[in-house]
């Protein structure tokens, strides 16, 4: 007891900006925080921790599928606080993560708000609209307000709700938030963000103390990184067009990742509309995404200097008009515009399925070619065998009921060989979906990084062979005879099994975790009763197993990667 209060006597002496930086690592984005213990503790450290303990604001209820929508009690409980009970915390919050909201009451729990929304509370929120509104006068911007202010008080709205938020909080730096069901508030917000930043972007400077400034407001000007998902697996994230084209206008933004992603022609239409390199984004992620070459050009052209890009692909299916998905070579096209910056590309096309490509006008476009050593600032390179080499272990399956008359080929005549491919400062090359035709080209790849005149920063050599479509002793055993004698280049083979290939595209949890008990700072929950559960990368509701999914991914022995998870947790880190 004693020993408890000179550490805690010694706490108190700390200087409040290092009590800040040592009470931060409380608060966390998922799970309990701890802050609530120290909040109780005395006035000095509650003055301390006050700011933190809004510092993130969470509202997703608990799902069986990775989904739900947001609870609209916790979000009029949230707006009161930090705009009636104690308005100078808006400023704090720097974190909004957001499960499903919608125009009208979506509540699974039938919850009732505790209390009305007063007529001074609806005041006070009426003010904050009209502040921002009021800066572009018109009449349907008039409107729009009455409507919101009327949605508030309704109370049914989670939508209005959550416009609200993001409107009356300027220094929000990360936003995450699942497809909404039906909105109207919070897509008229990011369209207006957009609209604003293209009339004043060029004369506005972003500041914190939004209230007092007299120059024109953004609303999210601080944003620097934004997550969006559905799991909505048969039809795809279709209003990406709307939601991802305004968020790339966010002026701070740095990181956007969209999981299911579906590229229609409106998507094209609406990234072409921006001026190009006019967006800060510098990371980009599409998970199980479906889109077509034209929609990623338009949206890699908006960008002013990219430096990551991950793309995995999901076949969705949609009553829409089909979209040819991008090939290998359309990918090439498209981030050449950044051989200057780029400096991380992962690509995960599913190559084991027939994504019925009009290949045979162009088969020099199933693969990136040579055209992918002008990357000369890329460091990291992942992707299959066929995108690099033009090669495939096995005749593609299809997954459409139509007879396609032109199956895939299983090589391209004349494809450019992988010394002749790779940009001279790669430093690390992973190369899936291989089959052993494969290991001739590697061979003559390490071979001329042994002798030291090219690829000299090259260290990491890794090779995913498919192991399903090995069958005979001779495949299996094959790649063994593969050696490096570069001493500073590892090289790295493994056997993928299918389940581990579904894995690596984020539709599947791995069979070692089904039957574990998935923890989380103490909060347990099965996972072995989630039959179809898919929505494994989730950065809101599965943090966690997305940072497994993250470090195995590209692992051939899953469980191996499990022991290292289950013995050091805080290891898996993005």
């Amino acid at each position: 007891m004693e020993q408890a209060q000179v550490k805690s006597t010694a706490l108190l002496t700390l200087p409040p900006e290092i009590q800040t930086k040592i009470f931060s690592n409380l608060t966390v984005t998922f799970g309990t925080s701890n802050l609530q213990g120290v909040l109780r503790t005395c006035k000095q450290l509650y003055e301390v921790a006050l700011p933190l303990s809004v510092s993130i604001f969470r509202n997703t209820v608990r799902h069986p599928r990775g989904q739900g929508p947001c609870s609209r009690a916790r979000n009029a409980q949230f707006l009161r606080y930090i705009l009636v009970s104690k308005p100078w915390l808006a400023t704090h919050v720097k974190t909004v993560i957001l499960g499903r909201i919608s125009e009208h009451g979506e509540d699974t729990d039938s919850e009732n708000l505790s209390e009305d929304v007063t007529e001074s509370e609806l005041s006070v929120y009426q003010r904050h609209i009209r502040f921002i509104l009021g800066q572009l006068p018109s009449e349907s911007n008039n409107r729009w307000c009455c409507r919101w202010v009327e949605d508030l008080r309704k109370g049914t709205s989670s939508d209005a709700q959550a416009a609200l938020m993001l409107l009356t909080c300027p220094n929000i730096q990360t936003l995450l938030f699942e497809k909404p069901s039906t909105s109207y508030h919070f897509i008229r917000l990011l369209q207006l963000v957009h609209n604003l930043w293209d009339i004043h972007g060029s004369i506005y400077s972003p500041g914190s103390d939004w209230t007092a400034s007299p120059r024109m407001v953004i609303p999210l000007s601080n944003v620097q990184d934004v997550f969006h998902e559905t799991i909505d697996w048969k039809g795809g994230y279709t209003t990406f067009s709307v939601e991802g084209s305004s968020i790339f206008r966010f002026p701070q933004i740095r990181s956007y990742e969209c999981i299911l992603a579906y590229g229609h022609q409106a998507a094209a239409d609406n990234f072409g509309a921006l001026p190009s390199r006019s967006s800060s984004i510098e990371e980009i992620t599409l998970r199980s995404c479906h889109s077509s070459a034209e929609m990623l050009k338009s949206m890699l052209g908006a960008c002013k200097a990219l430096k990551k890009l991950e793309i995995s692909h999901f076949q969705i299916h949609s009553e829409d008009i089909p979209v040819k998905f991008m090939m290998p070579r359309d990918i090439l096209d498209a981030i050449l515009p950044h051989a200057d910056t780029l400096q991380h590309l992962y690509l995960n096309l599913e190559e084991e399925f027939d994504k019925q490509w009009n290949w045979k006008a162009c088969p020099e476009r199933l693969y990136m070619g040579t055209g992918l050593r002008q990357m000369h600032k890329l460091k990291r390179l992942t992707l299959g065998m066929q995108a690099l080499t033009a090669m495939l272990p096995s005749q593609p399956e299809s997954r459409s009921d139509d007879t396609f008359a032109c199956p895939m080929p299983l090589e391209i005549e004349g494809a450019a060989r992988i010394i002749d491919c790779l940009p001279e400062g790669l430093e690390y090359l992973k190369i899936s979906e291989c089959g052993v035709m494969i290991l001739e080209q590697v061979a003559e790849l390490l071979n001329v990084v042994e002798q030291g005149h090219h690829f000299k920063r090259l260290t990491y050599v890794g090779l995913l062979f498919s192991g399903w479509l090995m069958q005979e002793a001779d495949d299996l055993n094959a790649f063994e005879a593969l050696r490096c004698n570069a001493t500073k280049v590892r090289l790295d083979m493994g056997i993928q099994s299918h389940n581990a290939f579904y894995h690596d595209l984020g539709e599947g949890i791995p069979e070692v975790l089904k039957t574990t008990r998935f923890l989380h700072e103490g909060d347990a929950e099965e996972l072995a009763d989630r039959d179809g559960y898919r929505n494994t990368m989730s950065r809101i509701y599965a943090p966690h197993c997305r940072q497994f999914n993250l470090r195995s991914r590209g692992a051939s022995d899953y469980k191996a990667v499990w022991c290292t998870w289950r013995d050091d947790p805080d290891s898996f880190v993005e």
